[in-house]
């Protein structure tokens, strides 16, 4: 169920009444437990702040339980209720207190004490909520409703006899005092009893025809037995009855309560049958809708009467010595029944020495005897706040002793404050009139008293007693930035240093918001020492200008979306620093951060889940480094990070590690779970650079580095990572005449079957031999292609000479022989439209589709585009197999495995590298493999260097095995040769 609200906030009672939990034993302490008792319902009492929930002896007779058995709280009664209702429980609750449920009333199993089930009939209702209308306090009542549940059991069986039992059915429906319709699969009725006809009034020869459940409701419709547009009908049902009524479909809806034209309140109940049709009952709940609604109308009524007059009931049984009071009295005396339990003990506690003796001067004075009693006293709050109360009451006696005192309690403190401050009322007019501010104050120094208008109270949202004349309590007010200026322009003008007051500064508002004045003011009284003894001012409202300047700022120096600086204020910033690290001889880090994989969920998830990324991530930023440390972002998913103070690298290590921590962590977007990870690029100023775009320059070839590097960790600027990036731009114009050159070749490492030692797959690697380099990885080639799109010509030549070389393998080695060619995202980009595809190209050499594996990411089938999947599906098409590259390194999900038409996983070499027994690795790999059988696909183990690795691998059942264990990437020829020494 909802927790209980936040203590915090003082609860103010929705009843006259003191629903304090009564004794269960006995339930004579408390009158609605006690009416509840005598009527034979079981009580519940559930203090929903504190938790505590207790219940009346009836309700613990009713399960076999005795005083004690159940502890007196909400969880040890959730642990009674069936499994199956504890949904149905929380769900009722919730809706009720989120005013989707008129009431609170369900039926729920109970586990009685011999651990039987027994059904129970709750209703519950509200009777305390805190100053901001949340629920603190319900009471309810349970009543055995088994026999009812049984009787319903009944009828369900019953329907499955109907052909056969029709008198004894039509005899059991007619005694049961509900209205009882059962229909069939065809929603025909077909029994009903009298008691239905006679609640909703319909004529028996109508009934007796066996109408659809749709004529049935049409007829009342029509006859305007729901109102117009069907107002005496629940709201939550009258669609779903109109639409019924109106020959739409008749779906279940299982309660729901209706009013009669005659004013009756029907409570309507459907049940399904096995075979499509229903049967629902119809109880006459009239009496209990009525008393309900009289009785919260009068608990609505007695607490706003109570709250509006500031009254408030008190009842002292003198004899049983104890005091029971109205909700006014806890408002009146500012604490609640959470707080304080009055007993006439406890009480004394608010009374004031003057206030005691005023009572005692009354009873010595008062005639014997008297019935009746009214004085004046003053008392203290619960708060510490002095009050004036006004008490009247009459007095019982029993054989002559004094029994009972009852009395009516006012609050005149307002009216007595006024008759007080009457005789200031001309010179304060006077003050108001002459001043031209928003709101003026009256400040007599030396007394500590200070006088407000009332548009200044108004200003703030309080009341006079709210300030109380004190001065103190407005300054209290002050926002703290504040208040050292406040005194300091204050104490200026009493020193005669200034000729007027003036100062800006905040007041909280009685609302918890700050508002911003311009306090002037100028002392007009002095005593003969010079010392200030009276002030006057105004506070003139200038909220909005402040706002308006911080917008300004806000604007032009932040990121709307994270709040962090944005690239003009992190320029003014690291210039502030970079001077600070020069006077103090210190040194600064920069950190260009780059979310990896951010470009896959904003495709994947939509723009609004990245901008939640985004903002989680500037957040997680923010808690990893120091106060004095700016974080700001640059625009997209990139941040950038000045880290000052730096003694020694330790500490920027911990930084850095504590950043790739916190960024790999799930990030929680709405309902979707994604993780993502960050490289960082760093370089120092003064070591790297001086000036300010040679720093950024530094630090994002430094990123460049950990992106390439695998993401997920940092690098440091060093000079070689500039003399990396020429060589970058080298390589790229070197690329361009590389394919015309013939500088590249195409190397094949085999792929073999685990289970057999054949070997009839290869993949295709390119490899450059640069005419002044010599060989060049295609880890530093490769990704340049991509980005100045040379993959796409360089991706084709691979493929045409694979196609070639398998065309002979298969006349040579084996006739099912293929080859894997891998194969760009930038490729699947490409609009090549105008070129042969490579189904074409097969078909032209005359070699089936299954001759070529396309290899491919799992960050391509992020791809929310229909080229990517429309590329796959013509593949697939003609027949050329897919495989899915360093599967588990990735950022996929696994429904992307069923939605494309995937035939091959390729285990990533991270996981096979550390293949031991019993390890992690293997335990992932086994789950690799089993899912990707179960879904139809074969495995290839990549990076298999032991023997150990290719055991434990067969063992698991993977499929086919590649790496140095069997042989290292080689010529066409000497593959041959390979395969034939086999």
């Amino acid at each position: 169920m909802v927790g209980p609200s936040d203590d915090t906030d003082r609860p103010v009672s929705l009843a006259a009444h003191d629903w304090r939990v009564a004794n269960p034993a006995t339930c004579t302490d408390n009158p609605w437990m006690l009416a509840m008792e005598s009527s034979g319902l079981g009580a519940w009492d559930w203090n929903i702040a504190t938790g505590e929930q207790t219940h009346s002896k009836r309700w613990l007779d009713m399960l076999g339980y005795s005083v004690g058995d159940i502890a007196n709280n909400n969880q040890a009664f959730m642990e009674l209720v069936h499994p199956d209702d504890v949904h149905t429980v929380k769900s009722a609750f919730t809706a009720y207190l989120r005013g989707d449920q008129a009431q609170y009333a369900m039926d729920v199993r109970l586990r009685c004490k011999n651990g039987q089930w027994k059904w129970i009939a709750t209703v519950g209702t509200i009777v305390q909520r805190d100053e901001k209308g949340r629920p603190v306090h319900m009471i309810g009542t349970h009543i055995d409703i088994s026999e009812r549940k049984r009787v319903e059991d009944n009828l369900r069986e019953l329907n499955a006899q109907l052909l056969d039992n029709t008198s004894l059915l039509q005899t059991t429906l007619t005694s049961i005092s509900q209205g009882i319709v059962l229909t069939d699969g065809q929603q025909r009725v077909r029994k009903f009893n009298p008691r239905m006809c006679e609640l909703l009034d319909l004529p028996l020869s109508f009934m007796a025809t066996l109408p659809t459940l749709q004529e049935v409701t049409h007829f009342q419709m029509v006859r305007g037995d729901f109102g117009p547009q069907g107002e005496l009908i629940d709201s939550h049902a009258r669609t779903h009855v109109m639409d019924v009524a109106a020959g739409g479909p008749s779906s279940l809806l299982e309660n729901y309560l209706r009013v009669t034209p005659s004013g009756r309140t029907l409570e309507v109940r459907s049940q399904a049958l096995p075979d499509g049709g229903l049967v629902r009952t119809f109880a006459d709940v009239t009496n209990y809708v009525q008393a309900e609604a009289a009785r919260k109308r009068l608990d609505v009524l007695l607490d706003a009467t109570q709250s509006i007059a500031r009254v408030g009931g008190i009842d002292h049984d003198v004899l049983e010595h104890t005091i029971e009071w109205t909700a006014g009295v806890y408002r009146i005396l500012e604490t609640a029944p959470t707080e304080f339990t009055p007993t006439p003990e406890s009480v004394r506690r608010f009374f004031t020495p003057e206030g005691r003796a005023a009572v005692k001067q009354y009873l010595a004075s008062a005639n014997p005897g008297s019935d009746r009693f009214e004085l004046e006293l003053d008392v203290i709050t619960y708060t510490g706040k002095r009050i004036c109360l006004h008490v009247m009451g009459t007095l019982r006696y029993e054989n002559g002793r004094l029994s009972k005192r009852t009395a009516v309690i006012q609050d005149i403190s307002e009216r007595k404050r006024t008759e007080a401050a009457m005789y200031e009322s001309e010179e304060r007019l006077k003050l108001a009139l002459d001043s031209t501010g928003d709101g003026v104050w009256d400040w007599h120094i030396q007394e500590k008293v200070e006088f407000y208008s009332k548009r200044l109270l108004q200003m703030f949202g309080l009341a006079e007693a709210d300030l109380d004349s004190n001065p103190d309590i407005l300054d209290a007010r002050t926002h703290p930035d504040d208040v050292q200026q406040m005194a300091i322009d204050r104490q200026n003008h009493f020193d005669g240093h200034t000729p007027t007051y003036m100062n800006e500064h905040r007041i909280r508002c009685s609302d918890g918001s700050w508002k911003w004045v311009l306090s002037r003011g100028m002392v007009i009284a002095r005593d003969d020492a010079g010392q200030p003894e009276r002030m006057i001012g105004t506070f003139t409202d200038i909220t909005p200008r402040k706002e308006s300047e911080a917008l300004i700022r806000k604007q032009a120096f932040f990121d709307p979306l994270t709040g962090l600086p944005n690239r003009r204020m992190l320029r003014d910033r690291l210039d502030q620093k970079i001077k600070k690290s020069r006077r103090e001889d210190q040194q600064l880090a920069i950190l260009f951060i780059d979310l990896d994989h951010f470009k896959e969920v904003n495709d994947t998830l939509g723009h609004a889940s990245g901008d939640l990324l985004l903002v989680e991530a500037a957040q997680r930023i923010q808690s990893c480094v120091r106060e004095t440390d700016t974080v700001s972002r640059m625009g997209g998913d990139e941040f950038t990070l000045i880290v000052g103070n730096l003694d020694d690298a330790d500490s920027l290590e911990r930084i850095l590690h504590k950043l790739l921590s916190s960024l790999s962590e799930v990030f929680q977007l709405g309902a979707h779970q994604v993780f993502v990870s960050a490289s960082i690029g760093i370089t120092m100023y003064p070591s790297d650079a001086t000036e300010v775009e040679d720093l950024f320059k530094n630090a994002d070839q430094a990123l460049y580095v950990a992106k390439g590097a695998g993401r997920n960790r940092f690098s440091f600027f060093t000079p070689a990572l500039q003399e990396a990036a020429q060589t970058r731009v080298r390589l790229t114009h070197d690329l361009r005449s590389g394919l015309a050159e013939q500088q590249f070749k195409v190397v094949y490492q085999p792929i073999v079957n685990l289970q057999t030692g054949a070997v009839h797959k290869a993949e295709a690697l390119i490899r450059w031999h640069h005419p002044k380099l010599g060989l060049v990885s295609p880890a530093s080639f490769i990704p340049i292609a991509e980005s100045s799109g040379l993959i796409v010509d360089i991706g084709e030549w691979v493929f045409q000479q694979a196609a070639s070389q398998v065309l002979q393998w298969r006349q040579r080695l084996h006739p099912d022989f293929q080859i894997s060619v891998n194969k760009s995202p930038v490729q699947f980009h490409h609009d090549d439209s105008h070129k042969a595809t490579w189904a074409d190209h097969l078909n032209a050499l005359g070699l089936p589709g299954s001759s070529i594996v396309v290899e491919i990411t799992e960050g391509l089938l992020l791809d929310t585009g229909t080229r990517v999947g429309d590329h796959l599906l013509e593949l697939g098409d003609a027949g050329i197999q897919v495989s899915l590259d360093d599967f588990g390194t990735g950022y996929s999900s696994l429904s992307y495995l069923q939605k494309f038409d995937i035939d091959f996983i390729k285990i990533d070499q991270s996981f096979v590298k550390h293949l031991i027994p019993a390890s992690t690795d293997l335990a992932l790999c086994k789950a690799i493999i089993v899912m990707a059988h179960a879904l139809g696909m074969k495995v290839i183990a990549e990076g298999v260097e032991t023997a150990l690795q290719r055991d434990l691998l067969i063992e698991a059942g993977c499929d086919y095995g590649q790496g140095y264990l069997f042989a290292r990437p080689m010529a066409a020829e000497d593959l041959e040769l390979y395969i034939q020494s086999r």
